[in-house]
């Protein structure tokens, strides 16, 4: 009853140091998805392959960073240090991701071993200062060391023989991350990374919104204005499906590690990098039929897959009938992609219909969660 009378601690804030961090990081998985050229048709399997390594192992550092700013946020000039050089280091990563990478092999090689390794070195320094968090964040100190010997052993090994193993790097990363123990020291501000991370996906859709631009350009004809239309549906769908489960129905105050969360949205984050180069193929009006929805089908629905299991974090659990109708949509959709593949607006009106299906759906599932059963004598 004196609930009012306590003093509640106030919440975090994400700072404009950690927005302009992750600025850098959306630019450079803008670079990585510019690597499909999807404009002249579906890529071959090894520029796919390229495109998800080096989106994973740069999201996969920004999943590092992000959590050691979210656990040590007492120590202000400690982080502000270790994001201004990992930024520095970030550009030369970034710089060297174009259709020459292999040429750049070394460059982005080094750049990634050094943000890892200096992690490892801020990682120390803090539990230094902290130390009753050393027994359970030595894995991840090891981490940051024996991924670095990977990569940077996987230059002379790419030079003198062509083979790539610094993607067992990541393999290492994600799987100390995901196997992580499930205590009490390595939970996550959930409120303030749940927040970092809305607004990384905000900065996502910012890609998305300028690429869109482009559509404007056909004038004000029929054609111009449904693709136009079309396509700001198209990208204000996915933004509101996103936006509806971070207001309604995420549990903000859940006490988690939040690796599991984190590791959703390096995934749904890779989903949107490749939408936005769907949509530059979709202007393509010689593009292939079946490269059109091939591309803006799985990666939609993988877009959809994704932000579903966010439902985890949910404030109350979904029930099974709930998968039941997501698939059941997501199938529908499928098969009306196929059967329209040489009707190129159909495509995307199909696809602008399945998005905001969804969002009835998660609508649904979020009023569903809020009525009440009546009293028994009712």
């Amino acid at each position: 009853m004196l609930d009012f009378l306590e003093e509640k601690e106030e919440e975090r804030k994400v700072e404009y140091i950690e927005l302009i961090y992750d600025l850098i990081f959306v630019h450079t998985i803008g670079r990585c998805g510019a690597l499909l050229n999807l404009g002249r048709g579906i890529p071959d399997a090894s520029v796919y392959l390229t495109f998800m390594v080096f989106s994973v192992s740069v999201l996969e550092t920004w999943y590092f960073y992000t959590i050691f700013i979210n656990r040590f946020p007492q120590y202000p000039k400690q982080r502000n240090v270790s994001i201004f050089v990992s930024m520095y280091l970030l550009y030369y990563v970034a710089a060297g991701i174009n259709d020459n990478w292999r040429e750049n092999y070394a460059q982005i090689h080094v750049g990634w071993a050094l943000l890892l390794l200096h992690l490892a070195v801020q990682y120390a320094i803090a539990l230094r200062k902290d130390p009753e968090k050393q027994s359970v964040m030595n894995r991840d100190i090891f981490v940051f060391i024996a991924e670095p010997i990977i990569i940077l052993a996987s230059i002379p090994i790419f030079e003198r023989t062509g083979i790539i193993i610094s993607p067992y790097a990541i393999v290492l990363g994600i799987t100390v991350g995901v196997t992580g123990p499930k205590v009490e020291a390595r939970y996550a501000d959930f409120p303030h990374l749940s927040e970092r991370l809305m607004l990384y996906v905000v900065f996502s859709f910012g890609e998305m919104i300028i690429g869109i631009s482009e559509f404007f350009d056909e004038g004000i004809t029929l054609q111009g204005i449904c693709h136009s239309l079309l396509a700001f549906a198209f990208v204000s769908g996915l933004f509101l499906n996103y936006g509806y489960v971070y207001d309604h129905i995420i549990d903000r105050e859940k006490k988690t590690t939040a690796d599991g969360y984190l590791f959703i949205h390096m995934f749904l984050i890779i989903s949107l990098s490749y939408l936005t180069q769907v949509l530059e193929l979709l202007r393509n009006p010689d593009a292939d039929g079946y490269a059109k929805i091939i591309s803006l089908g799985i990666w939609l629905v993988a877009y959809v897959v994704f932000l579903s299991l966010l439902e985890r974090y949910a404030k109350e659990r979904a029930c099974l009938n709930y998968y039941s109708r997501l698939i059941q949509i997501s199938a529908g959709y499928v098969f009306l992609l196929c059967a329209t593949r040489w009707y190129p607006t159909m495509n995307f009106a199909m696809s602008v219909g399945y998005i905001y299906a969804i969002h009835a759906s998660l609508r649904l599932f979020r009023l569903r969660k809020l009525v009440k059963k009546p009293p028994a004598d009712a």
